[in-house]
């Protein structure tokens, strides 16, 4: 089976989605399928084309066997809302280009966030006759109304919702991340209901796994964190929905202890928030690093005493399930959480960590007390939480839940074309 990957992230960017679809593309490919992947050239968390590949509108590579098509997109680092829009839309237009002159794959699976990437993913697979699956890992435009960018009776927003949903009605399969936006795209376009699965974010478990201890020394020393400490850590994309005035709020309740720190892994649209925060100078206790290498973030993980975050109290976000949460149960990290939704059942269920309500401070605030102060507990959430992501997470499971989907869509499309062959035959 000929699988064409259309999606705006992939290796050597980092970040949750390129790393998932990175693993996801080769994990098919070892199971036999021909992959191509249609994708951005390199420029992410950045947000800077990487130098190898300025000056170009499209580089064609191989990359572990599989062929990687890249094509030109307009990006600037720290760019505003309006500027990211448009570098996905240059993407877009640059991607439905290049696209035209690749072979007719079997099923095109399409990352559909951006949107935009979305519509060029469409726009090719309608072009080729071939059937789409379509990957949802956010909500658009469903997010922009939760940032306060749109409401429901702008025209840029109707026209947006109405580009979604028909995507979601032209696909063959449609994938959730989640079982709350499964639940969403399915009151979106209820025809589909039927044809939505939604598939838990899967980790490799034997990458991402409780390190050794002087290889954890070693990373602490590299990015100068007191070894003497309990680190608190966030690891992950500085993304909107997360509350970062709240989470440095309980940092700077910590900030009088010489045994305790806060540190920050990461970039994201919410820098210049966190930044400002820190420069206010009553959080000495934080400490800001900026993406790790890919290869290094077992390590990352390992030097973290306990991974917290907190959601902002939005509707859209109680579909969340942060790919942190799969990540930290899988390296043996006990997890506060502050968040709505099914990703606190999880935690629950995992016997991991500790959840509160989304402005829940004082809670979190006891809860990493009590956890620094019972290195048994830690123990107990560390070794449940593994146990729970090796029986849930573990990344050959997921694939072959994709690839399923995969050739029981392309089998069906090939079924339904060699009858319309046919027919004036009869």
């Amino acid at each position: 089976m000929h699988i064409l990957f259309v999606t705006h992230y992939y290796e050597p960017d980092s970040g949750a989605a390129a790393v998932q679809l990175t693993r996801l593309a080769k994990a098919l490919q070892a199971r036999g399928h021909k992959i191509t992947v249609l994708t951005t050239l390199p420029h992410y968390p950045q947000r800077e084309i990487d130098p190898a590949y300025r000056g170009k509108f499209t580089v064609s590579e191989e990359r572990d066997g599989i062929r990687v098509i890249r094509s030109w997109l307009w990006t600037r680092p720290g760019a505003s809302i309006a500027k990211r829009l448009l570098s996905q839309l240059t993407f877009m237009v640059s991607a439905s280009v290049r696209g035209l002159s690749l072979p007719r794959p079997d099923v095109v699976f399409i990352e559909y966030q951006p949107i935009f990437t979305g519509v060029a993913g469409r726009l090719l697979a309608d072009l080729k006759r071939a059937p789409y699956v379509l990957d949802v890992s956010d909500l658009w435009p469903d997010h922009l109304l939760t940032v306060g960018v749109l409401d429901e009776t702008d025209t840029v927003y109707k026209i947006a919702r109405a580009v979604v949903d028909a995507g979601y009605r032209g696909a063959a399969h449609i994938i959730t991340l989640s079982p709350t936006w499964q639940e969403k795209v399915a009151q979106y376009a209820p025809q589909m209901s039927d044809d939505i699965t939604t598939i838990l974010y899967g980790v490799d478990t034997k990458r991402l796994s409780p390190q050794p201890a002087d290889a954890v020394a070693t990373f602490k020393a590299q990015h100068n964190l007191d070894p003497d400490k309990l680190w608190v850590s966030f690891l992950g994309t500085f993304s909107t929905p997360y509350n970062f005035p709240l989470m440095l709020d309980v940092a700077a309740h910590f900030a009088d202890r010489d045994d305790v720190g806060f540190v920050y892994i990461g970039a994201g649209t919410q820098q210049a928030v966190v930044d400002e925060r820190v420069a206010q100078g009553d959080i000495p206790n934080v400490r800001m690093i900026e993406w790790v290498e890919y290869e290094q973030m077992p390590l990352a993980w390992g030097a973290s005493t306990i991974i917290y975050w907190a959601l902002r109290d939005e509707p859209l976000y109680n579909g969340t399930i942060p790919a942190k949460l799969y990540e930290a149960t899988a390296c043996g990290v006990p997890i506060v959480a502050a968040q709505r939704g099914h990703a606190i059942d999880m935690i629950r269920e995992a016997q991991a960590g500790m959840v509160f309500e989304p402005q829940d401070k004082a809670g979190m605030i006891k809860a990493i007390e009590k956890l620094l102060a019972d290195p048994d507990l830690r123990r107990e959430y560390s070794e449940n939480g593994r146990a729970y992501a090796l029986a849930h997470f573990d990344k050959e499971v997921i694939a072959d839940q994709y690839a399923a989907i995969l050739e029981i869509v392309a089998q069906h499309h090939k079924a339904k074309s060699s009858k319309i062959k046919l027919a004036p035959m009869d």
